[in-house]
């Protein structure tokens, strides 16, 4: 790779921001072929500020940066889309901050981002759409969609102990293995978990399918809960740590539940 030039323009989205000083902010941000970033933003928090309010999480943007000694330095930025549907609804804000936390956790010193970058911001959009895009679902798309696109692509039609082509019924579901177990395989497999084919059959079809192709699918809540399961053990195998977002998912999804 040549060595990055002396001022550089960059496609990014934030992923966190951090204040620093009196008036600067440090950010994450995910880039399509630079990987993940931290640079400064100096000055950000001045009210005349000429860098503009944009640089905030979840934000679409375009930046012009500088090399700097600890953190290259933003010198100027346009909006490419702030999401701002995004924070005027607390399940979708809930679901942006985990697809978010996730791509920051897998894009961990990765040069090759371009597919990250790019579900990234499929995920945010139609989490920004509102109306009736079920955002449960966007999340358990982007979790299969961002494990296939970094090397960890789950089994789901073969048997990961013997190969065979996989039955409905009956199977087992390994997260550490990243896949399903024929029920002769099954007991070979450590914390596996039974699948039912209903959850298998989700599985699969948001596997295959772009995410246009799954906005409105409604799934009854027990089924999404086995499938939000085992995609949750799936992707703590592979990081080997939870996400904080989660807990905040998970109080937003139980607070709706009561209300229901």
């Amino acid at each position: 790779m040549s060595p990055r030039p002396r001022v550089y323009k960059t496609e990014a989205i934030v992923l966190r921001s951090m204040d620093l000083g009196e008036a600067d902010r440090v950010l994450t941000v995910l880039t399509p072929r630079l990987g993940k970033l931290r640079v400064i933003a100096k000055g950000v928090r001045r009210p005349r500020s000429r860098i503009g309010g944009g640089l905030q999480p979840f934000s679409d943007v375009q930046l012009v940066l500088a090399v700097g000694r600890t953190w290259d330095v933003v010198t100027s930025s346009s909006l490419e889309d702030p999401h701002l549907g995004l924070r005027n609804d607390l399940h979708s804000t809930a679901a942006a901050w985990y697809v978010v936390e996730l791509a920051d956790r897998f894009c961990e010193g990765a040069a090759d981002s371009h597919d990250a970058f790019r579900l990234l911001a499929q995920a945010l959009s139609a989490l920004d759409a509102g109306g009736e895009i079920a955002r449960e679902v966007v999340a358990r798309w982007f979790e299969l969609a961002l494990l296939d696109a970094m090397g960890f692509r789950p089994e789901l039609r073969r048997c990961l102990e013997c190969g065979a082509e996989l039955e409905p019924d009956g199977n087992a579901f390994s997260a550490t293995g990243g896949g399903v177990l024929c029920p002769q395989c099954r007991h070979a497999a450590l914390a596996a978990r039974p699948i039912s084919a209903d959850a298998l059959k989700v599985l699969r079809h948001l596997q295959r399918s772009p995410l246009v192709g799954v906005l409105r699918l409604k799934l009854a809540p027990p089924l999404h809960r086995e499938v939000e399961r085992l995609l949750h053990a799936t992707v703590s195998a592979v990081l080997e740590r939870e996400l904080r977002s989660r807990d905040f998912l998970d109080e937003v999804a139980a607070r709706e539940a009561a209300i229901r």
